[in-house]
């Protein structure tokens, strides 16, 4: 028991070192934009290039965890992320920093299903769904943490040092993992294409794509349009943004709690789903305390849909212990794939008509194809 609650751990701080590598750079846009000479609409192509290394690499991901095992994938992955984190410290111009970020999202997909993986076999089956609460919970720590002071700490060190430095840490605590969690072996691969052609793992994934990618365009560019439109402080804006990451800490384990107590997930993700469309596509017309106050619920709401959409596939009987990262990697990449576009297409049309049309993009985007859940089966 001891030494499985050490490992729960072990992954949990891992998860959250992940998360700050991944949420870093957005508050560092304005300094990296006065340093390289970039606009600051064209660095709204750096979180997507990160997004494409991410979606492409979701199943691949999948199939060699499945084989070789998630602890050698997961670890792989990170030791990428950290090193490249690095390498976009050493930026000298905008396709270099686009090369490594991409990269940083290669190292996140070959790191976020195997380790679920990982965990999972931590946890009892009837609590799958806490487990999930916890993991995501611990993501959103981490992105909290980077959104609300990394624009202070590269203040203080520069942005490249913060990079740099940040990127270490992520490979101080990949060596511990190394060196300390259970080893777990792959298995056959015989039911490959059944995974990658079952239509609920399918529907599942297209169904919360739109919302994945506004919670992601949210999270990377709320910060810089608080300071930018809003006229509000950047220590005040990065708390503010903060807020959409921290309160997660709160929505993972809850959500992943009523799927295990109640059950009825499809209706539990169009709730979160509908509320958070709301919320994202009135901020214009919130002042700085509604916006803190609308962000504390959106999160919240994100971090419970992630929890209980990452719990489903454990569920089904038909979907094999080995397999169960491929399932999850390949919602990851169906949601990345699409939601995608959200982030480029925000900075576009708040750049080129208005940051209003902007926002209610996003809160339609949420709602798109969320009809699709419907046609997912819960168990």
């Amino acid at each position: 028991m001891r030494g499985r609650s050490f490992n729960i751990i072990s992954i949990i701080f891992s998860r959250a070192i992940y998360a700050i590598n991944w949420y870093n750079i957005s508050p560092l846009f304005l300094m990296i934009s006065a340093t390289l000479g970039i606009q600051l609409s064209v660095l709204g192509l750096v979180p997507a290039f990160f997004l494409l290394g991410a979606g492409i690499f979701q199943i691949p991901a999948g199939i060699i965890s499945a084989s070789i095992g998630p602890k050698r994938t997961a670890m792989a992955g990170m030791y990428l992320l950290s090193i490249s984190t690095i390498l976009s410290g050493l930026s000298w111009n905008l396709y270099s920093l686009l090369l490594f970020r991409f990269m940083v999202g290669a190292g996140a997909a070959f790191y976020f299903s195997p380790a679920i993986g990982i965990l999972k076999n931590l946890f009892s089956e009837r609590n799958r769904g806490l487990s999930m609460g916890l993991y995501n919970a611990a993501f959103n720590l981490g992105a909290g943490l980077s959104v609300a002071t990394f624009g202070i700490f590269a203040g203080m060190v520069g942005w490249r040092e913060s990079l740099i430095i940040s990127g270490i840490i992520g490979i101080i605590i990949t060596i511990e993992n190394h060196l300390t969690l259970p080893d777990a072996r792959g298995g056959e691969r015989s039911d490959l294409l059944k995974i990658l052609l079952n239509r609920n793992i399918i529907f599942l994934g297209l169904s919360l794509a739109g919302f994945w990618g506004t919670y992601f365009a949210t999270a990377q560019l709320l910060d810089p349009y608080l300071i930018k439109e809003k006229g509000i402080p950047q220590v005040f804006a990065g708390y503010i943004s903060s807020m959409i990451l921290f309160t997660g800490v709160i929505g993972g384990p809850l959500g992943g709690h009523f799927l295990d107590r109640f059950g009825r997930g499809r209706l539990l993700l169009s709730i979160m789903a509908i509320s958070s469309s709301i919320i994202i596509s009135t901020i214009p017309f919130q002042n700085a305390y509604l916006i803190m106050f609308s962000t504390i619920f959106l999160g919240i709401f994100a971090v419970g849909i992630f929890s209980i959409l990452y719990a489903i596939p454990s569920l089904y009987k038909e979907i094999p212990e080995n397999m169960i990262p491929l399932s999850i990697g390949l919602i990851n990449s169906i949601q990345i794939s699409v939601g995608s576009v959200a982030p480029f297409a925000f900075t576009f049309i708040s750049e080129k008509f208005s940051y209003t049309l902007g926002w209610f993009f996003l809160g339609i985007f949420v709602l798109a194809f969320l009809p699709l859940i419907f046609l997912v089966r819960e168990r």
